[in-house]
């Protein structure tokens, strides 16, 4: 294991974060460690991963971080939703509050750990308080001084453990929207800005622009037709 790159994946139950677990059990080059709420989660997706229990809630928990866990990548995959949250606080707890304070932490590291988060399109012009809540997170993240990147999705794809209607009936309207896009627009990045897209396929660029990438002085942010083809990075 030495010399390995140490990743740690945050909300790695969710459907992105799965992705990112099983796509990093195909990879040789890195060890990976899922901060979980109960052990025994992601023996489906991994036979690598090692679970490390963490309480989010408890500040003392954060400490943990370069020590205890290492961490030489961190990829933030932590999101609710309102309705599962029960209340405004509680929904920016999970998806601003934990992962700034995780960044917190690893600015105090040296050298400093990249932190790659899955943020939401439409971030970078909030409304309402989903936008308003990952702005505000990305807006902690750029300020922490972290080599960091950021991947805007719009409506995610895969197979989640809960049901929703509503971005079920949207998700019926992905392949035609990404058809549509690919024949009559494959390079407006307004068209792209707003696609469906496979949670696999974030987790691939997530993956690519922290692992595969060098990290750039003033952060990188992933969105649209850079989401899609994370290969336009190079």
């Amino acid at each position: 294991m030495t010399g390995l790159r140490q990743v740690v994946v945050a909300g790695a139950t969710g459907l992105v974060g799965r992705e990112l677990i099983r796509q990093l059990e195909g990879r040789k080059d890195v060890a990976f460690t899922a901060l979980v709420r109960r052990p025994g989660t992601l023996g489906a997706e991994s036979g690598r991963v090692r679970e490390a229990l963490f309480d989010y809630r408890d500040p003392a928990a954060y400490g943990r971080l370069g020590t205890e866990i290492p961490c030489d990548v961190l990829l933030c995959a932590l999101g609710t939703t309102l309705q599962r949250a029960g209340s405004e606080a509680a929904f920016q707890q999970v998806d601003r509050d934990f992962p700034l304070a995780l960044a917190t932490r690893l600015a105090q590291l040296e050298p400093q750990p990249v932190f790659g988060v899955v943020s939401s399109a439409g971030a970078n012009h909030p409304k309402g308080l989903y936008l308003h809540t990952k702005a505000d997170m990305e807006k902690g993240l750029a300020e922490s001084g972290l080599p960091f990147v950021i991947v805007r999705p719009s409506l995610l794809l895969g197979q989640r453990s809960e049901f929703r209607m509503g971005e079920r009936l949207l998700a019926l309207l992905g392949k035609p929207y990404l058809a549509a896009a690919r024949l009559l627009a494959p390079q407006s990045q307004a068209v792209w800005r707003y696609a469906p897209i496979q949670a696999a396929e974030v987790a691939s660029a997530l993956l690519f622009a922290c692992l595969d990438q060098p990290p750039t002085p003033c952060g990188r942010v992933l969105s649209g037709l850079n989401l899609h083809h994370p290969i336009l990075l190079l």
